[in-house]
């Protein structure tokens, strides 16, 4: 929320007259220039005085609605055209919004890579899974049939006949076991 207040406020002083704007940046008791006294001996040793004068200098002949301006529009110069030639070539990987953005590039076409190869992992466990199944229900299926072919073998009726097509010497008692109480 704090961002959006501060982009607020800077728009709004964008959109006031320079006259205005002026002394918001700059407070009235320091709005003279300093300029050091020039030496014509050895060149001197930048101090970090120098390098923010030297900074200052840069934004002397702007106003301040045109450096405010420029600190939020950072490639007002830059143009890129995405015409197929350009794409071709490569000029638009020279551009500095894609130099800036590469690293997040790279995250995307990782987690895309990622993305498929999980779909693809997935699908394949799903197929995996249905054979299995259907192994299941095959080997289920086999289980029953070989569960009544056993109880139809082992009726007393179809033992009787096998004894006596073999010539066995087995035969049926003609009464009953006694059970003992």
């Amino acid at each position: 929320m704090k961002d959006y207040n501060q982009i607020d406020e800077l728009v709004e002083r964008a959109t006031q007259p320079e006259t205005e704007l002026l002394p918001l940046m700059m407070p009235e008791d320091t709005m003279q220039v300093y300029t050091a006294p020039q030496q014509e001996s050895a060149p001197p040793r930048e101090t970090a005085a120098q390098k923010n004068e030297d900074d200052d200098d840069e934004f002397e002949g702007k106003s301040a609605r045109q450096v405010l301006m420029s600190a939020l529009v950072e490639d007002e110069d830059e143009k890129v055209s995405l015409s197929l030639p350009h794409v071709l070539r490569g000029d638009i990987l020279t551009t500095k919004w894609l130099r800036k953005q590469i690293w997040w590039m790279v995250m995307v076409v990782f987690m895309a890579l990622i993305y498929v190869n999980n779909g693809y992992a997935a699908q394949k466990e799903l197929i995996k899974n249905q054979n299995l199944k259907d192994e299941l229900k095959e080997t289920h299926y086999d289980a029953m049939a070989r569960s009544s072919q056993l109880m139809r073998n082992s009726r007393r009726s179809i033992i009787v006949d096998k004894l006596a097509t073999t010539n066995s010497t087995l035969t049926m008692p003609e009464r009953q076991p006694a059970t003992i109480e």
